[in-house]
Order: C-alpha cells, then structure tokens, then sequence
C-alpha cells in the first residue's frame, strides 16, 4: 500500500470494510495489519477496530460465501486470520483483583459463526468480567458447563431463524442446569437485526446489538446476581 491510501484517513467506511477483507481473504495479511495500526495510529479506539471493521469483516466473508464470491477455503483462512488479528490487537485485560463477575459465552449447538462471541469475549475482558469462550458445544457439553461453575451471565449466539428450536432448548437446559438459579441469558447475532423476535419469544433475558451491548446489559446485571 503506497502513500495515497486511504486507509491512512481516520473512520472506517464500508470501503475499507471491504478492502481488509479482501486482504484477508487473500492472505495479504501484511497489508491486513497495516490497515489495523495506520487506523490506530490515526486515534481509532481497538474497540471501534473489533465492532467496526473486524466484525463486518467477518460478516462480509459470510456473505461472499453464500453469494459464491469467495469460495469455503478462502472463507476459513480468512476467518482463521480474523481470529489471529484479534489475538495480536487484543485488548489490555483489568486485574484479576478487579472483576466483576464470570460470564459464559457460546453459541447455539451446531452453529458454525462464532467469530462475533470473540468480540464480545474481548469487550467482557476489557470491562472487568472473567470470561469463559467456548467456540463448539452441545447441549450435555452445556448442561456440564453451567452444573460446574456458578456464571453470572450466558451469552448465546445465533445467526440462523432454523436454529431458534437449538436455542430455546439450549436456554432451557442453562435454567434447568445452572449452579446459579439467578443466572441471567442474553442472545445476540445477525438474527436479531431487523427482526420482531423478543427475548420472551426464546425465554432469553436480553437480546444485545452487539458487543457494547453486551457488556452493558451484563453491568447493569451484576448487581443482580442470585435475585430471582
């Protein structure tokens, strides 16, 4: 990338959006980290780098594969890059001494995007909250989880109307099995944008945004803990 880019330019438009990903889907992952410290450089926050490019980076590349514009090979390395930038840019995490409480993120049994759990682990560790991130579970594996820690909060992810019936059942199996009866459920993803579904509708306590939501919702939470 020569002098004249415009990545050079504070903001992050959808142009931008869609030249990192095509850098990450082509491997230029060199010019990929360039992109994410010329916008660091220019003032950007790493939150707004997490919410704003690398989230609808990951979007973008789930759309490309649906519409065949990039094909399943070109969309897992990207994801596998995405996930490498995240751990390269991640955010400083608060002292241990410091945290507010555990949270549990996971996405519905069988769903195969998990890439916006990880930017919801990032901003949850940022403000304070012990996080646990599991990318792959079914609902035994949920049912342990939850038997053997006493999580503050669960977050579900969902990007498919199929696999509302996972998520109602994955939901109750975290009320039926949760060491904490006070547990708090919040579900968030693609499915949501746009949709009438209420959290009522899935037995949820919240449907978040995204990733500042999250965190928002899971403080004003934390002083709730164990109240019916």
């Amino acid at each position: 990338m020569n002098d004249a880019s415009p990545f050079r330019v504070p903001g992050i438009s959808g142009e931008l959006v869609e030249s990192f990903t095509g850098f990450i889907c082509d491997g230029d992952e060199g010019d990929a980290v360039q992109v994410i410290e010329q916008l660091l450089g220019a003032g950007v926050p790493a939150e707004t780098l997490m919410l704003e490019l690398l989230a609808p980076a990951a979007r973008l590349m789930g759309e490309c594969w649906c519409e065949d514009r990039r094909d399943f090979v070109e969309v897992t390395l990207g994801m596998a890059r995405l996930q490498q930038l995240v751990r390269q840019f991640r955010l400083p995490a608060v002292p241990r001494s410091e945290l507010r409480g555990h949270a549990l993120l996971l996405p519905v049994p069988t769903e195969q995007h998990t890439f916006g759990l990880r930017i919801v682990e990032e901003h949850l560790l940022r403000a304070g909250w012990n996080v646990t991130c599991v990318l792959k579970v079914d609902e035994p594996e949920i049912a342990r989880l939850v038997a053997a820690e006493p999580y503050d909060f669960v977050g579900f992810s969902v990007t498919s109307e199929r696999l509302l019936p996972a998520l109602r059942s994955a939901i109750r199996c975290v009320r039926t099995s949760s060491r904490n009866q006070g547990v708090r459920i919040a579900v968030g993803g693609v499915l949501f944008d746009g949709r009438t579904i209420t959290a009522r509708d899935v037995d949820a306590d919240a449907i978040v945004r995204d990733a500042q939501d999250a965190v928002a919702r899971a403080d004003a939470w934390s002083g709730l803990v164990g109240v019916e």
